[in-house]
């Protein structure tokens, strides 16, 4: 029994593992919303506009960007993203805000993407601010001496001190292409967390043939 155990144990810690680390972003990779085509598969929009499911556009203004498109440009995941130079060389950028629910004293991490293309579309460095409320957790940037798009991963963490918390991602350097997609705020502080609840279809269903393995392996044994 100490085998069928151990494998429920494992099985279930899994399961609330996964529920710990749900992303309390909406939309996080930009994919929904009220993109109209310029004929480029892109799509600019100004500060105030919330055409991109669960955001708001600040600064000055971005460009909301489709696979596939003229500028070799692509998406980390899925076939949407964004450029915080708006297509207009130097500053000002712009970029994009949502708030989240957080629990005060609770720890939390922000990641996101960086996209750069610096040998076609100028620069380095390129890089992106990321604040929670006024406090900059990280700021993400790339040098891409290659002859195609990358995507770079930063990470940051801060303690809340509030009920909300509005999440900043602003462009910071570049000169004509600024990309950010994936971004994820995670509570690292267990089952306290907001959006905690449910675990992932992937370890629901793992979760349910781990049980199954467990009862044969049990009536294997009975046998």
């Amino acid at each position: 029994m100490n085998t069928l155990r151990t494998l429920s144990i494992v099985l279930m810690a899994i399961a609330a593992a996964s529920a710990a680390h749900a992303n309390l972003i909406v939309n996080s990779s930009f994919e929904e919303g009220m993109h109209t085509n310029d004929g480029n598969n892109t799509e600019t929009l100004s500060a105030g506009a919330t055409d991109i499911t669960g955001w708001t556009v600040v600064g000055s203004h971005v460009s909301w960007i489709e696979v596939p498109n003229p500028f070799g440009l692509r998406a980390i995941g899925g076939i949407r993203f964004l450029d915080l130079t708006g297509y207009t060389a130097g500053a000002p950028f712009g970029g994009v805000t949502q708030t989240i629910a957080t629990v005060p004293g609770l720890s939390y991490t922000l990641t996101f993407s960086v996209g750069s293309y610096t040998t076609r579309w100028g620069g380095p460095p390129v890089v992106v601010t990321g604040l929670a409320g006024s406090t900059i957790v990280t700021q993400g940037g790339v040098d891409n001496p290659t002859s195609f798009s990358t995507w770079s991963v930063t990470s940051g963490d801060w303690t809340a001190t509030d009920t909300s918390t509005v999440i900043t991602l602003v462009g910071t350097a570049g000169v004509n292409y600024i990309g950010l997609d994936d971004v994820e705020v995670v509570c690292l502080s267990g089952p306290r967390c907001p959006g905690t609840g449910t675990p992932e279809p992937s370890t629901l269903a793992l979760f349910g043939l781990g049980l199954a393995g467990i009862g044969f392996m049990g009536r294997r044994r009975r046998n």
